[in-house]
């Protein structure tokens, strides 16, 4: 395959080089200004003294376009829009207004959402020849403002959740891979969601947004990228849907990129298959490619150059020939040993780099030179080989709900799942509206890795709120009807062991723990990563790509690639992209892709949804053997009860003291809808039979009229004695009730722990059951 390599001159195998850093930080000028740079600031001050106000916008037609349109008028400086038809919905460009100190600037509209998009800079004087990309930043910013609301929080401002950390990261992978390689100065970019009615979701319009500012700006970029969302109900694909439509939907698609080429997949559904996604993938990207040819009418109108900037120097290709010549055996070696683990191996990478610096007596060249042999990969498996896999249910004992670990090569998470009230879901507050989750995940990235410092530790916190936020959509549409099961599930991920994309591995984890939970999900689904590895001419044998730029030329581009299933540590960060795939039999559930050196080709994606849909199967075959193996006798158990509708409040009790009471006695988590449907989750069997017991007692279903019960005298009150029925239920037996003759002491009649045999004479003028042991003296 002789791809993977060894990175001498770009990449690390650890991803402590490749930063990615995504900041909750105040919405400040600093994202709008140019930071460093004089060139670009002498250029805006050029184009504004040089333009000429315009009384009236001048239309701007061009029919080549395809309907998009351009427009400029004047001002201190001249602000040029263009507009696309999209699916019968109008997107607008518009650059030059807003933000003019930024280093790049436009505003994306659609219907009455609007997104501003700005690009900050800094020029470094000194290269950082440690970092093969530049130090990239990325803000999301949603205002409260924008739809006319006050956030609820106490200190009444917006807080960064989830969802706006994982759109920071969907922009970061519709961008990074477009930067030249060699380019590792500061850069920033930042959406501001400006204005918006709740109605369109605005993540496609921030990722329009941010793409067109970049590619209007001076810095080197081989963009644009456009984006579209669309979503499928009975059968019909609707593009730019409303949050009523996305609500109601068998599956939803965001897809950014270009006509021929994705950056960026994120699915969302029950279960679509293969073809049908595809089906959906090219329409999106025929979409997105109108997008894209209205930011490139946009730059054109802008008459923006890109400046030259100071790059890193790239490898050699004499020197990647002596490099390959020095260490390629021994890299061979190292990495078809499958005796070694992760640590190892990279340990013994690490030394056959300082061998071939020490030899080559050159600090620039370095890393990414070996063009491995065909279908190398580390530990000598195949390309479309899984590791060997374990799943393990019931890990954790005590009161943990449910618990699963599943290990894959040398990687490992441990996953704990617990089972809460609805009223115990988590309640969202944003720009398209309140809601609830029902299934709430908290990803942990690794823990327990021992080099990491704690700068990675801060980013692996902020990258772990974004894969939660995708592990959380690919759960939910397989949770029953709040209707049916009114409890939520909270999932907690911790990875162990790292050996390649992690995601995954929790998914797989987590559908363990909610099995182990007795948590009903509505398919068994198993999640798997493929990558892809680009071949290049061998070494010393120049091969330009005209897409990437002469800065290029004579470096070894790619030719071909190859898919390789299950990615590795060591493959992580050096493929071209990663696609995650999770689903069941019949279909993808949750798919989400990060490009690293180029896009995704679309006439490979069919093949590499086959490739992960052979490898799901197997994982999901193994998957059902430890599940059917599991012995649930003692697990924890779902139970409901049918009580009227009066008995309601009995068995909420004042200020909900009776049914808190019998939360808190059987560790058990209760429901009660209006209807006098009560829902219950407990432990254990056992327990569940309590609850319910306990139901009916303080309800007065479980008991019938002149049937006589055994019971176990539990303590004396003054008033009567309160006994426990054999069933569990706890009662008042009354004074006036204990005997055939009047009672002038309980202690008289009965003792702590004496059997006693009692009638249950119906209900009281409060609906309690009563219960009598007139005529039953000597029955016990």
């Amino acid at each position: 395959m002789r791809r993977i390599a060894w990175d001498v001159s770009r990449r690390a195998i650890c991803s402590t080089e490749n930063r990615f850093v995504f900041r909750a930080t105040f919405s400040s000028s600093t994202g709008l200004c140019q930071q460093a740079g004089r060139t670009e600031v002498s250029k805006v001050k050029e184009r504004n003294s040089s333009s000429s106000p315009r009384s009236n916008p001048q239309q701007l037609s061009n029919p080549a376009q395809g309907g998009v349109d351009a427009w400029a008028s004047g001002g201190a400086s001249s602000v040029f829009q263009t507009q696309a038809e999209v699916q019968g919905r109008t997107l607008t460009f518009e650059t030059g207004r807003l933000a003019v100190q930024a280093a790049g600037a436009c505003t994306a509209s659609e219907g009455n959402t609007q997104v501003l998009g700005t690009v900050s800079f800094q020029h470094d004087d000194g290269l950082r020849f440690r970092d093969h990309l530049q130090q990239f930043e990325v803000e999301y910013v949603e205002s409260m403002a924008a739809i006319g609301r006050i956030p609820g929080s106490s200190n009444r401002r917006e807080m960064v959740g989830e969802r706006e950390m994982a759109t920071r990261q969907c922009l970061a992978r519709a961008l990074k891979p477009l930067f030249p390689q060699g380019f590792t100065h500061t850069c920033k970019v930042t959406a501001t969601l400006l204005a918006s009615d709740g109605e369109l979701d605005p993540v496609t319009i921030a990722i329009n947004a941010v793409s067109a500012a970049l590619a209007a700006s001076s810095i080197p970029w081989h963009g644009p990228v456009g984006a579209v969302r669309l979503c499928s109900s009975n059968g019909n694909l609707i593009f730019s849907p409303t949050t009523a439509q996305l609500a109601e939907a068998d599956f939803t698609l965001l897809y950014a990129g270009t006509s021929n080429d994705a950056y960026v997949l994120q699915l969302e559904g029950t279960g679509i298959s293969e073809d049908a996604l595809m089906a959906a993938i090219q329409a999106a990207a025929k979409v997105a490619g109108q997008a894209v040819e209205a930011q490139k009418v946009l730059v054109r109108q802008a008459e923006t150059s890109k400046v030259s900037i100071p790059m890193r120097a790239l490898p050699d290709p004499a020197a990647l020939t002596r490099i390959a010549s020095i260490s390629l055996s021994r890299i061979e070696d190292i990495l078809r040993d499958d005796a070694l683990d992760c640590l190892q191996r990279g340990n013994l990478l690490d030394a056959a780099k300082a061998e071939a610096m020490e030899a080559m007596r050159s600090a620039g060249a370095v890393r990414d030179c070996a063009h491995l042999a065909p279908n190398l990969r580390p530990g000598g498996r195949g390309l479309a080989d899984l590791r060997p896999v374990s799943f393990q249910v019931d890990v954790l004992g005590g009161g943990v709900h449910g618990s699963g670990l599943f290990m894959q090569g040398e990687a490992q998470c441990l996953v704990t799942a617990t089972v809460g009230r609805d009223l115990e879901d988590r309640r969202t507050e944003g720009v398209l509206g309140k809601g609830s989750d029902r299934v709430v995940v908290h990803y942990n990235s690794p823990i327990a890795i021992a080099s990491q410092g704690r700068t990675e530790r801060v980013e692996a916190l902020q990258e772990g709120r974004a894969q939660s936020w995708f592990l959380q959509q690919a759960l939910t549409p397989l949770l029953p009807e709040s209707s049916e099961l009114p409890f939520v599930l909270r999932i907690v991920a911790n990875t162990l062991g790292l050996a390649g994309p992690t995601a995954m591995h929790a998914l797989n984890a987590a559908v363990l723990a909610a099995s182990s939970a007795n948590f009903p999900l509505a398919r068994t689904i198993a999640g798997v990563t493929i990558g892809c590895f680009s071949s290049s001419t061998e070494p010393g044998q120049p091969a330009a790509d005209d897409r990437k730029g002469s800065w290029q030329a004579g470096i070894p581009q790619a030719r071909r690639r190859e898919l390789v299933t299950d990615v590795g540590l060591e493959e992580a960060e050096l493929g071209d992209w990663i696609l995650q795939v999770c689903g069941h039999d019949q279909g993808i559930s949750a798919l989400q892709l990060d490009c690293h050196r180029s896009g995704l080709p679309l006439d490979h994606i069919e093949s590499a949804l086959d490739r992960a849909k052979r490898a799901r199967a197997q994982l999901l075959t193994s998957m059902r053997q430890s599940l059917q193996q599991r012995d649930s006798a003692d697990g924890p158990r779902f139970g409901k009860v049918a009580i009227p509708k009066d008995a309601i409040g009995r068995l909420i009790g004042p200020g909900g003291s009776s049914i808190n009471a019998l939360q808190d006695r059987f560790q058990a988590r209760v429901v009660v809808s209006d209807m006098g449907t009560v829902h219950f989750y407990a432990p254990n069997p056992q327990q569940a039979a309590a609850v319910k017991s306990s139901i009916e007692v303080l309800t007065g279903t479980g008991l019938q009229e002149g049937a006589v019960y055994a019971c176990t005298v539990q303590s004396i009150r003054d008033f009567g004695a309160i006994v426990k029925l054999d069933s569990g239920q706890e009662m008042l037996l009354h004074i006036s009730e204990l005997a055939d003759h009047r009672v002038r002491s309980v202690e008289d009649e009965v003792r702590v722990g004496q059997r006693l045999a009692v009638r249950c004479k119906g209900k009281d003028q409060r609906g309690m059951m009563r219960l009598s042991r007139r005529g039953l003296m000597n029955a016990l």
